[in-house]
């Protein structure tokens, strides 16, 4: 018997508002120049820095379970925070990203923490999390460089249901994060 394919995906990110999706455009249009790479360009729509990515599926999830990830995730209490971008890179599987800046830490705590309350008991480990945001797909491999930092301030977590190779985001549930909080975490700029 073979395995169902996967055709739906669900994970948390944050999303750039409509300007910092600019800025990012145009740095990716400067750095496609400066360097020379190719690619296919993830849509301005599209882009997002995957906070945890909560699994995939042969078929889209019910509307019962993305509210049950929604409620514990929402258990998460964190301030709206600052996400910056200061450098970019190739990684694997031909990822051009933006990556680096004073956020790094916060990203890396909340990825924690959303992992820790939608991980089940007795879970296998996930692989280690590294901040970024893709900007192309290219087959060129491009060293890392220093952008103009690339900021904005985060104000929700967002819960993502795409179809892989389609080109479809849904943003099926949304986590408010709070302004003027009290919490500290390593590497939050408020």
């Amino acid at each position: 018997m073979t395995a169902a394919v996967a055709t739906d995906r669900l994970f948390f990110a944050l999303i750039p508002d409509e300007k910092t999706v600019e800025a990012i455009c145009g740095t990716r249009r400067q750095l496609r120049e400066a360097i020379g790479i190719s690619g296919t360009e993830i849509l301005p729509e599209h882009l997002h820095v995957r906070l945890c990515h909560v699994g995939d599926a042969a078929e889209s999830p019910p509307a019962e379970a993305i509210e049950a990830l929604v409620e514990r995730a929402s258990q998460i209490d964190l301030p709206c925070f600052r996400v910056s971008f200061t450098r970019a890179k190739s990684l694997g599987k031909g990822a051009f990203v933006l990556c680096g800046g004073k956020s790094v830490a916060a990203l890396k705590t909340i990825s924690t923490r959303l992992r820790e309350v939608l991980s089940e008991p007795g879970a296998e480990k996930r692989k280690p999390f590294t901040p970024h945001m893709t900007l192309l797909r290219s087959e060129t491999l491009a060293p890392p460089r220093d952008v103009s930092p690339v900021t904005w301030t985060a104000r929700e977590i967002v819960l993502v249901h795409s179809l892989p190779g389609k080109t479809t985001h849904r943003h099926v549930g949304r986590l408010p994060l709070r302004p003027g909080a009290q919490l500290w975490l390593p590497g939050f700029d408020f």
